[in-house]
């Protein structure tokens, strides 16, 4: 009975404590903003079609497509449901409206996805983390606090602690084991051979040499990745560093340092930079999510003070010309 209790209260201060609803409203501020350029990393290819070009037909529709019917793609849509979503992240970060334009956020993403990811049936996963994200923030009282809405709500409600940390230690539990579910998904297709970097290497020597070669035959693009895929050493070691960052990623959960966790999520966050300069792998803009696993009250206080200071700053300077 006492183990019980023990683990009772171990779960509720871990699901419903640490976080206000001024928290909850900052992460729906700041996110919001960060998606704006997620969104334009991710659809780039879209934006590169002319938008009253032939329609075509997908080679392989995603299920939901393949479910309501959809086989073909209409350039000049995409550039509307694209117009769509970048209105609605903003109205979502500036709070107006805020359940309705999340809904909007996330039906514009399984289309543009959905569009994307039909032209070849490559599936890409980029969208997990923060599209569950934005399902917890339309669940959650987001819209409460740091909101257009809020501003103008005749009757003010507060957002109990509870109800504020819950959606956010969620958010934190599944990015964690998103990174632990892809060093299962790593071994699960290439077992543990994949350790020993060859598999890196394979994928350096293919982005180096996918805008084809020159007369010499020496990598075009990308010469960084292809002189890098020369060291089997150096990638054995990336190959266990990235297994070990991957798997020991949950135990973040229980780390309280704000120091070490930053120090952490910068790691991780480089190793998205690499992957985006060596490989051409499209998770740049991901590090965005890592704001779950900070209270942002802080920081939105130490940003108002520093542009306070900037501004009282530039107003004491003197005129051009003036002197």
């Amino acid at each position: 009975m006492t183990l019980s209790k023990s683990i009772g209260r171990a779960w509720n201060s871990f699901f419903y404590e640490g976080f206000s609803g001024e928290s909850l409203g900052l992460l729906r501020l700041y996110f919001g903003c960060g998606l704006l350029l997620y969104h334009v990393a991710q659809f780039f290819e879209l934006l590169t079609l002319d938008p009253t070009g032939a329609q075509f037909y997908f080679l392989e529709p995603m299920w939901h497509f393949a479910l309501l019917g959809i086989d073909h793609h209409v350039p000049i849509l995409s550039f509307a449901v694209f117009v769509l979503l970048m209105m609605a992240t903003l109205t979502m970060a500036l709070g107006k409206y805020t359940r309705t334009s999340i809904a909007i956020v996330i039906l514009c993403i399984f289309f543009l996805k959905g569009n994307r990811d039909s032209f070849t049936g490559d599936v890409h996963h980029r969208y997990l983390v923060p599209i569950q994200m934005l399902f917890l923030l339309l669940l959650s009282k987001c819209g409460h606090a740091y909101s257009l809405d809020e501003r103008y709500r005749t009757v003010k409600s507060r957002v109990e602690d509870w109800e504020a940390s819950w959606p956010i230690k969620t958010m934190q539990f599944y990015c964690a084991f998103f990174y632990f579910w892809s060093v299962l998904a790593k071994l699960r297709v290439s077992g543990w051979a994949w350790a020993d970097g060859g598999q890196i290497q394979e994928e350096l020597l293919e982005r180096s040499v996918m805008w084809g070669l020159t007369d010499a035959g020496e990598a075009v693009r990308n010469q960084l990745a292809f002189h890098m895929a020369q060291h089997p050493d150096l990638l054995m070691f990336l190959a266990h560093l990235t297994l070990g960052f991957e798997a020991l990623f949950p135990l973040i959960l229980l780390v309280h340092s704000v120091r070490w966790r930053l120090i952490f999520l910068l790691g991780v966050t480089l190793f998205h930079l690499a992957n985006f300069v060596l490989l051409y792998v499209g998770f740049i803009f991901l590090p965005v999510v890592f704001l779950i696993f900070f209270d942002l009250v802080p920081v939105h206080a130490w940003l108002k003070e520093k542009f306070r200071c900037y501004v009282l700053r530039r107003r004491s300077l003197p005129a051009p010309g003036s002197g």
